[in-house]
């Protein structure tokens, strides 16, 4: 043992009573002005051993250590020029694994393992990042230790911690794409806070007009959550959202890469990721599943979330332990707003439009304010539209006709349907949180989404009887159809929890009760027919054929009768409540970084359907159409190919029903049909466990582990039967309680090539649940046409292994090149079955049921570039590209009456992707955007010629912003500059469905204080 040293008695006693004697005041000063003390030091490539006595003799320091601790012999090379002793150290201890501890007015070197061997007391560190010029946070800078795999991530108020961190000087370094990187001197004292406000730089600030402001602020901090994050996923902030001309959550998400849409009604509803439809995924809430606003299924209509009310939305493509394991398609989770510290937020946005197709104007506000104080913050939020779209179909249908002694196939049916659709949605968001100290905070927030629609339906059906040639045909029947029904699709969450640091343990705990509530209240529908017409049938186009009659007026309202109407009430409620519970400890395995996390969720759900339809017969005589005509017409349907005229007003019949009740029957039959199958009750439960690591070796990040997840539901329907005339016979409620469970483990790589390059890697396993529907134990029997509906609770959970490959290279002039392939293998696919069953008490009668199916793979890849190009010269350097590119292809085998045959996933889209091109300079903002995809099977049928498939699309929209002040802007958008229809076609080319949707947009100002 060698002592370089004069006092060594002085050392030993203080080894050896380091772990018993605190610091007094004196020492605590002496320990204080010793670590201060500025240093010059000039060491190119000697021992380190040798630099420490070097030191002690020209500063007078007093070192003491072991001479065999192997980092003293490493070469070292330092120039440094009065920096404080403790820095020196750092920098030339902590790459050797070495580290200090000041010891009666002396320093001792010791093994960097030997810190937790101790009972000093460590501090903590926490700070907040800004860019400036306006001081804004920047959520998931990083902030790491310089010399040290010691790192975090800031949240998404830019704000970071370090629970436990050792006294002393050390240099902090934080970086963020975008912003120049930085390194702070820190000072850290033994059971105290520090606390720490960097302020980063942007790196455009050189380019004229260009800078890191508003509507980029929104895409470099997703840039910064993405290259951060544990997993692959996708984010857009609301300014990124802004960008595009979209009100919903639904119409933004067609955005992202490896995400389609499916339409209703031409509005974008059903979210399809990497080719699998939305009950393959999963939507969530502040990361908490969201209930179902569906009529029995699982799905979540994120059309009742406003884009303007939310804070960003991530698309999660591959999951880790911690998240429930339903999400083999991916995982989407709308995150809602919370203030920074020391911010007053304030955001009013106020605009008008107009629906060209319904000629109706639009209207959409919003109001969000917020503060940010040492102990307590709020935020609440507002918003509503009132949004008008419309719909425009010509639908056709096939049959096989003899004419001239030949049989072929010709149309059937004619359908022209007329959609004005009133649309209002109202979010209501808010949040308090309290912070009791540093090390811990509390919160309490809601939110509610009321999404209301009403919609006027016209409707003109041909039906033809005969053909007397290729283009007469006979016996053609016309139904005048109107309807008017609404819908409630509403979203109620509410949440309290917190988060908490014990040591160097962080706990946050979550309590959350949900609503979902899809309701159907109104609905009243009115056919009247006249029949026996003969006419001339033109199909020079095939979208819109017609019909000419030698009449003069065959559409006469006084020619057209019926004797009934129908009236009918849906209603489904989704509730449930979540408890979660998750726990993080850092740990160090030799001398690299890790995370230790666990926790579980329990979940308690209950959902309930009742479906009430009503078939009201008028016992003598009929209702005249010239008698209930309706406000509504519609002389210019499919772009004036057709004149519908007026149609049905079917609440005055119901108003009419109301008044003279004892002029009617009720169909029983019709009734219990259409109410009995489909209504029901049960429970579920669900708990799940986890436990995950995130250890980073050197360059490699790693976050593997196993999550259990154990599933229970008890669903009561009903068996209905009827006889075999197919009048009804009888009701008998039914039931069944199961339970299903599983194992999903994971593993997530990152491998950082570069500063600004990643390849990641990712196994996961994953599931997705029948629908509540399915599960329940309802039959319906016809035996007259020995055909049987029925549910499936013996459906079991389908599960799906993953495999993701992925690379990243993030620009830095704000962008992201990125490629990547992925397959899924899943096992016991769920779809809708028709088959002929053999033996039983249903032998030979055709059943229709959901069944777990065979294995289903699909695969594909998926590219995205996405860069500001500030590399060009002059005014070109505010242009913007936004481009991506998924390719899916997919395998299912369906057995047939037949045969078996290999399919491809109905809903999977082989083509989708996003081509956006964008200029940003001196406050302005524009974007011409285009989203398209390529024709995919939308309904599989028995003969693959009948298979109906959707038409690739391409729909072409501009949006632009202009600052008129520092918070105030102008902005514009128009959708579908095009008029793009949607069209179906069966596989052998004949036209199905033509729809169009016209064109609309919006005009207003938005006034932000951040």
């Amino acid at each position: 043992m060698k002592l370089i040293t004069k006092k060594s008695i002085h050392f030993l006693l203080g080894i050896m009573f380091l772990n018993l004697i605190p610091l007094t005041a004196t020492q605590a000063a002496h320990k204080d002005e010793l670590l201060k003390k500025e240093i010059s030091l000039h060491a190119n490539h000697k021992p380190l051993g040798t630099v420490l006595a070097n030191m002690d003799e020209e500063y007078q320091i007093g070192f003491i250590y072991n001479n065999q601790l192997p980092g003293l012999k490493k070469y070292v090379s330092l120039r440094v020029s009065n920096l404080p002793l403790s820095s020196v150290l750092d920098r030339l201890l902590i790459p050797n694994n070495l580290n200090y501890k000041v010891v009666s007015g002396q320093i001792a070197i010791v093994p960097f393992k030997q810190e937790t061997e101790t009972n000093v007391i460590n501090g903590s560190l926490k700070g907040t990042v800004t860019g400036l010029p306006d001081y804004m946070p920047l959520p998931y800078a990083t902030v790491n230790f310089k010399g040290s795999d010691k790192y975090t991530l800031t949240n998404d108020q830019g704000q970071f911690f370090f629970p436990s961190v050792p006294t002393g000087s050390h240099t902090l370094q934080i970086s963020y794409l975008g912003y120049e990187s930085l390194e702070k001197q820190i000072e850290i004292i033994s059971g105290e806070t520090t606390e720490l406000k960097v302020e980063m730089v942007s790196n455009m600030s050189e380019l004229e007009g260009v800078t890191i402001t508003g509507i980029r602020r929104g895409e470099v901090k997703a840039l910064n959550s993405m290259k951060n994050a544990e997993n692959i996923k996708y984010v857009m902030s609301q300014e990124q959202i802004e960008r595009f001309p979209d009100l919903t959550v639904s119409e933004s998400l067609q955005r992202v890469p490896g995400v389609a849409v499916g339409y209703s009604y031409g509005i974008p509803r059903d979210i399809i990721i990497r080719g699998l439809s939305q009950s393959l995924s999963s939507m969530t809430l502040n990361g908490t599943r969201l209930p179902s606003t569906g009529a029995g299924g699982r799905d979540t209509d994120l059309n009742g979330i406003l884009a303007n009310s939310i804070e960003s939305i991530e698309v999660i493509k591959t999951l880790t332990p911690d998240r429930d394991a339903d999400g083999t398609g991916g995982a989407v989770n709308i995150i809602t707003k919370s203030p920074a510290k020391d911010e007053k937020l304030f955001d009013a946005k106020l605009a008008g439009g107009y629906n060209g197709l319904v000629n109706k104007a639009t209207y959409d506000a919003g109001l969000t304010f917020g503060e940010r104080k040492k102990k307590t913050s709020y935020i609440i939020g507002t918003s509503y539209s009132r949004n008008w779209r419309g719909e425009d179909r010509v639908e056709k249908d096939y049959d096989t006709y003899s004419v001239n002694g030949t049989e072929s196939t010709y149309l059937s049916n004619l359908d022209l349907d007329g959609y004005e659709i009133k649309r209002d949605n109202l979010a209501l968001n808010g949040e308090f949180k309290y912070y009791p100290n540093d090390r811990s905070e509390l919160y309490l927030r809601g939110s509610y989404n009321l999404y209301y629609e009403i919609q006027n339906r016209l409707e003109r059906i041909f039906n033809i009887g005969e053909y007397t040639s290729s283009d007469q045909v006979d016996n053609l029947r016309i139904t005048q159809s109107g309807n008017w029904r609404d819908y409630h699709k509403n979203l109620l969450q509410a949440s309290m929890g917190g988060k908490s640091y014990i040591g160097d343990m962080k706990l946050d705990y979550d309590l959350t009760l949900s609503q979902g509530k899809y309701d159907q209240p109104i609905y009243y529908s009115a056919a009247f027919v006249r029949d026996g017409l003969s006419a001339g049938l033109n199909l020079q186009n095939p979208i819109t054929p017609q019909f000419e009659f030698s009449e003069a007026d065959p559409y006469s309202p006084d020619l057209f009768t019926t004797n009934r109407y129908i009236n009918r009430h849906d209603r489904s409620v989704d509730r449930d409540g979540q408890l979660t519970l998750n726990i993080n400890k850092p740990y160090q395995l030799g001398r690299h970084k890790g995370n230790l996390k666990f926790g579980g969720r329990g979940k308690l759900k209950y959902n309930d359907r009742s479906r009430n339809y009503f078939l009201h017969d008028l016992n003598e005589g009929s209702f005249v159409l010239s008698d209930y005509l309706s406000d509504y017409k519609k002389d210019d349907h499919y772009e004036g190919a057709y004149n519908m005229g007026q149609f049905p007003e079917a609440e005055a019949m119901e108003a009419y029903y109301n008044q003279h009740p004892e002029l009617f029957s009720d169909n029983e039959t019709y009734t219990r049909q259409n109410t009995d199958p489909d209504s029901f009750e049960g429970s579920e439960y669900l708990a799940a466990a986890y436990v995950m690591t995130a250890l980073n070796i050197d360059n490699l990040q790693i976050i593997t582990g196993i999550r259990y997840e154990k599933t229970g539901f008890d669903y009561e329907g009903n068996r209905v039967n009827f006889d075999d005339q197919g009048n009804y016979v009888s009701t008998n409620p039914i039931s069944t309680d199961r339970t299903f469970d599983g194992w999903f483990p994971s593993i997530n790589l990152r491998y950082a090539l570069g500063k600004g390059t990643n390849i990641r890697g990712a196994v996961t396993r994953s599931l997705s649940r029948p629908s509540y529907y399915d599960l329940v134990p309802w039959e319906e029997v016809e035996t007259r046409r020995n055909r049987v509906k029925m549910g499936n609770p013996d459906l079991t959970q389908s599960t799906s292994i993953n495999y993701d490959i992925l690379f990243e290279h993030y620009f830095k002039s704000v962008g992201i090149l990125s490629g990547g392939v992925f397959m899924k293998n899943i096992n016991d696919y769920i779809y809708e079955s028709s088959y002929i069953q053999e033996g039983g008490t249903y032998d030979g009668y055709t059943v229709n049921q959901t069944v777990n199916g065979a294995n289903a793979i699909a695969r594909g890849f998926e590219l995205a570039w996405q860069q500001q190009l500030t590399f060009l010269p002059g005014i070109w350097n505010g242009l913007g590209i936004y481009a991506n590119y998924t390719y899916v292809n997919s395998e299912f085998e369906i057995p047939g009456t037949q045969s078996t045959r290999t399919v491809k996933l109905p809903e999977m889209r082989p083509h989708v992707g996003n081509v956006s091109l964008s200029y940003e300079k001196f406050g302005f903002s524009g974007r011409l955007s285009m989203y398209f995809y390529g024709t995919f099977n939308s309904e599989l049928a028995e003969n693959p010629e009948n298979d109906l498939q959707e038409k690739g699309r391409k729909q072409l929209d501009f949006s632009a912003s202009q600052q008129l002040t520092d918070r105030l802007s102008l902005f514009i958008g128009v959708n579908n500059l095009t008029n793009e229809p949607i069209s179906d076609i069966y596989r052998d080319g004949r036209r199905q469905n033509d729809a169009v949707y016209g064109r609309w947009g919006q005009l207003g100002l938005r006034f932000k204080t951040y």
